[in-house]
C-alpha cells in the first residue's frame, strides 16, 4: 500500500497508467477489421487533459464548500479563490492546444503530424494531469 500513496507513483505512476489506458481503449474499440496500432492512438493529450478538469472539478467543488464555513483557514479559503483563474487557464490552454492541432496538426493526407498533432497535445495532458494530482493530493 505505500506505493500506491507514494508521491513518486503519484507523480508518475498515475499519468503513466492513465496514458496507457487511454492508448489501451483507443486500440480495443477500433472496429475488429482495422484492429491494428495506428500513430492516432498515442493521440490522447486531449482526452487526458478533460478528464482531469473533470476531476480538479469534482474535488473543488469540496473545497469550495469548505472555504465558505465561518472561521474556514485561510489557506483553504485562498486555495478555493484560486479555482477559477486556474479552470480559465485550462479552458484556455484547451482552446489554444485544440486550435494548435486543427491548424498545424494535420498533414495533406490527413493523419496527424507527430509533433504538433501528437507530442505537443500530449504533453498538454499530462501537464494538466500532474497539476491536477498534486492539487488534490493532501
Amino acid at each position: 500500500m505505500t506505493i500506491i500513496g507514494s508521491p513518486l507513483f503519484i507523480d508518475f505512476g498515475v499519468p503513466l497508467l492513465a496514458v496507457a489506458l487511454s492508448i489501451f481503449l483507443k486500440v480495443v474499440t477500433r472496429n475488429d477489421h482495422l484492429a491494428t496500432f495506428e500513430r492516432e492512438d498515442l493521440a490522447f493529450g486531449l482526452d487526458l487533459s478533460i478528464t482531469a478538469l473533470l476531476l480538479f472539478i469534482v474535488s473543488s467543488s469540496g473545497l469550495v464548500s469548505r472555504s465558505i464555513i465561518p472561521g474556514a483557514p485561510q489557506a483553504v479559503v485562498e486555495k478555493a479563490a484560486a479555482i477559477p483563474w486556474i479552470l480559465l487557464s485550462v479552458f484556455i490552454g484547451l482552446w489554444a492546444t485544440s486550435t494548435v492541432v486543427r491548424k498545424l496538426g494535420w498533414d495533406t493526407n490527413g493523419r496527424l503530424h507527430v509533433g504538433w498533432g501528437i507530442v505537443v497535445p500530449d504533453l498538454f495532458g499530462v501537464a494538466v494531469l500532474l497539476f491536477v494530482v498534486r492539487w488534490i493530493k493532501p
